[in-house]
């Protein structure tokens, strides 16, 4: 009995108005709270960037594209061409006249007059050709058709000085040797005959030919003269050489 009525103390001890103001209290606590939360706006975060300076860097043009190089040839100079071995030196002018004339070489041949005679074949040097000597060809190179000594005998274009035909006896010889037929009727004519003149001035044995004519009988006639014929020989350089020549032969009555 006595432990239920201090409870019923202790409980009315708690006025009502002190109960309404702690509410009241706890209200306006919560509102404010409340209040400020919704009212106060939101403010923006600023953002924070790293800023970095990228130094003006000059682009590299782009290279072109390799080609590879062409290989060029250098041409080579001829080798020059080996002295022809002949029977007379042809000699050619220099292309450029020198200042200095060089001193002859000791152990060089002079080339002598019979050297340039102009009977044989053509060639740069006499002989057989040394080996060692490396000097370009200057005169003929062209090696031709090989010919034995004494074959070859220059033309009429060859020769510096024609045979000219000894008129002495001259006479006599074509009278001698004219067909008589053709005498009798007073026939005239014509031969062309072609004879290799020796530097003696005599036609060589065998070599007269008869090239043209106005009347076969003067063939014959023509040969037979021919042969006997005398010349002052021809020459090249001075000295007498054979040739080969073209003699026109006019036969003509005396009376």
């Amino acid at each position: 009995m006595f432990q239920i009525l201090v409870r019923e103390k202790k409980r009315r001890a708690i006025s009502p108005l002190f109960l309404a103001v702690s509410a009241a209290a706890h209200i306006a606590i919560f509102g404010g709270v409340m209040y400020a939360a919704a009212g106060e706006p939101d403010t923006p975060q600023e953002t924070v960037r790293d800023v970095w300076e990228i130094p003006n860097i000059p682009t590299k043009a782009p290279e072109p594209p390799q080609v590879d190089p062409v290989e060029t040839q250098t041409p080579e100079d001829p080798a020059p061409e080996a002295p022809v071995v002949g029977q007379t030196l042809v000699l050619q002018p220099p292309t450029e006249v020198p200042d200095v004339i060089a001193p002859p070489r000791a152990n060089e041949t002079p080339i002598t007059q019979a050297m340039v005679s102009g009977i044989g074949k053509p060639g740069d040097v006499i002989g057989t050709p040394d080996p060692a000597d490396t000097q370009p060809a200057t005169g003929n190179t062209d090696p031709g058709t090989p010919v034995k000594p004494g074959d070859w005998v220059p033309g009429e274009g060859d020769v510096d000085e024609l045979p000219t035909l000894e008129r002495n006896g001259l006479a006599r010889l074509m009278e001698r040797n004219y067909p008589q037929q053709l005498r009798d009727a007073r026939v005239s004519g014509r031969a062309l005959v072609e004879v290799i003149v020796d530097p003696d001035g005599r036609v060589r044995p065998g070599s007269a030919k008869v090239i043209e004519t106005s009347h076969p009988a003067f063939e014959d006639a023509t040969l037979r003269a021919a042969e006997r014929f005398r010349f002052r020989p021809a020459k090249i350089a001075g000295m007498v050489v054979p040739v080969k020549v073209a003699i026109p032969v006019v036969w003509t009555t005396s009376d």
